[in-house]
């Protein structure tokens, strides 16, 4: 199995390094790189990198302006922001650089796991701890037409086999849909994916 190829930046030690020993331990996860400044993290770069698990103060600059510098350069690499805030202004600006992961600090490190692979395979990840605020002006989840016409009908008390019936896909086609909108939704039922679709507006 791949390993997920993880970059730290942060500027605290001890935190860092005790995050690297964690991450190290698990099968499909390898720290190729870390640092310290926004400067030394942009001298160690490198386009095979898969998630970048980020500061968002750091000592010579802004992580948020580094996270815009890293996209415009790699497209491809996720960023997990690890931060103290949970205002939704902070969290919609960070999302506009192209953060897709939020997890305070003083989590356990379990959350900052789910954090990894969820961005990983393309989903976002909000904190479950965050305020109930921060979700309700979060808006842009990724989702297309034809998934939230899912969640629709889902909502209207249809099951699986009808609304694959409806939509003319296979069954497994139809879960396997289910399962990339909870990934994008950072949920694991659908009672969970229509309370947060509800929440975020998407569906009535």
């Amino acid at each position: 199995m791949e390993k997920i190829k993880i970059m730290l930046i942060e500027d605290h030690n001890v935190f860092r390094q005790g995050l690297k020993q964690l991450l190290e331990l698990e099968n499909n996860m390898s720290v190729v790189a870390e640092a310290g400044s926004c400067q030394e993290a942009l001298a160690k770069l490198t386009p095979d990198i898969d998630v970048i698990l980020l500061d968002i103060g750091l000592p010579d600059g802004d992580g948020l302006d580094l996270a815009v510098q890293i996209k415009n350069k790699y497209p491809n690499i996720k960023h997990v922001a690890l931060t103290t805030y949970d205002d939704p202004i902070f969290i919609k600006k960070a999302m506009e650089c192209g953060v897709k992961g939020f997890v305070p600090k003083y989590a356990f490190f379990d959350e900052i796991k789910s954090a990894v692979l969820m961005t990983s395979r393309g989903g976002s990840y909000l904190y479950p701890g965050l305020n109930t605020e921060t979700l309700l002006h979060l808006s842009d989840v990724g989702l297309s037409d034809k998934e939230m016409n899912i969640l629709s009908l889902l909502a209207s008390g249809k099951n699986q086999k009808e609304i694959a019936s409806d939509l003319y896909m296979s069954l497994s086609t139809f879960r396997r849909r289910l399962r990339d909108i909870f990934t994008k939704l950072n949920v694991h039922s659908v009672e969970e994916a229509l309370t947060v679709a509800v929440k975020r507006g998407i569906i009535k």
